[in-house]
């Protein structure tokens, strides 16, 4: 009669073979990573870059899916309900963190049902307008909507995105009311503020730096506690609003049952990607600050920020409508 203990020492040496042998065909097929926001924004600008780079090292075409809507519950709800088999790939924004505070109730719970694999960057969101718009800094934005208030808008990449939280904050901390517009990406609401549509936007510092440079949009602030070395001559908003921070951080998550042997390998493949030079190079000069990492070092971040967000958003009185 066989022991009890070598039938299951054979068993989990079958699993472990097993597990390599998923580790060593991955990936056998193109990838598909789910961007939860238009194409041509920040998010899907990196989202491209890292893709090209993991297609070169897998040499398996990984294909960008752009989902925006939904306050980029659409996209994470796609990703809950994708084969755990490391195809499908979400990059998540901070939203992920601020959801759940954000929204009564979800199709999905965040920390059941994803897991996160590698945080990958992170980006200042910047406040902009039109060149002929009146006010010329954060100052006069601040005092134009404590004589108005609620006259002023400002358009973002969606409830629950990194602007929509930089710019409640923003009015939080600076006791002013401005009316949220949501548009589904950062991209097609700077395009309005470019067209004299509507007078501000907040979205990420990279989306805006071209148009800013070009005269086609004047950047007022960004969100960071300092000034960004690529923008050195682009006032923070904290030297008007003391004490105000904030970044929007992005990485990849994949649904929760994905074989941690999986999640290993693609947390790694970002983590030779970001490493390389080039990759780095071109995204820090773009304005994003770059990380990789573990993935228990993200899911770390996720769970401190979700605890986070809630608090702001509460205080804040963030309602999504």
């Amino acid at each position: 009669m066989r022991h009890p203990l070598s039938t299951g020492a054979g068993i989990l040496c079958a699993f472990l073979i097993c597990q390599g042998a998923l580790a060593e065909a991955y990936p056998a097929k193109p990838v598909r990573v789910i961007v939860p926001f238009a194409a041509g924004g920040t998010f899907d600008l990196v989202a491209r870059v890292v893709s090209q780079r993991l297609t070169e090292i897998w040499e398996q075409q990984v294909v960008v899916d752009n989902r925006p809507g939904g306050a980029t519950i659409i996209a994470t709800e796609m990703t809950v309900k994708a084969a755990p088999d490391g195809y499908t790939i979400f990059l998540s924004p901070n939203a992920l963190a601020a959801n759940p505070a954000l929204h009564k109730t979800l199709p999905y719970d965040t920390r059941r049902d994803l897991k996160p694999v590698v945080l990958i960057a992170a980006q200042p969101m910047a406040l902009g307008t039109h060149p002929s718009f009146k006010a010329n800094s954060v100052k006069d934005v601040v005092e134009m909507a404590k004589g108005k208030p609620g006259l002023l808008s400002y358009g973002t990449a969606g409830i629950g995105s990194g602007g929509h939280l930089a710019g409640e904050i923003f009015k939080s901390m600076a006791g002013i009311e401005i009316t949220h517009i949501s548009y589904k990406g950062g991209n097609v609401a700077m395009m309005d503020v470019v067209s004299n549509q509507i007078p501000l936007v907040m979205t990420g510092l990279p989306n805006l730096l071209p148009l800013h440079r070009a005269g086609k949009i004047r950047i007022l602030g960004i969100t960071s506690a300092k000034r960004s070395p690529v923008a050195e001559q682009i006032p923070s908003i904290s030297e008007t609003v003391q004490g105000y921070d904030f970044k929007n951080w992005f990485g990849f998550v994949v649904p929760a049952k994905t074989p941690t042997i999986l999640i290993k390998k693609i947390n790694s493949a970002v983590n030779k990607v970001l490493d390389s030079g080039d990759t780095r190079q071109k995204l820090v000069a773009l304005g994003f600050d770059v990380y990789g990492g573990s993935s228990t070092e993200f899911e770390n971040i996720v769970k401190s920020d979700t605890e986070k967000f809630s608090n702001v958003i509460r205080k804040a009185g963030i309602v999504a409508r």
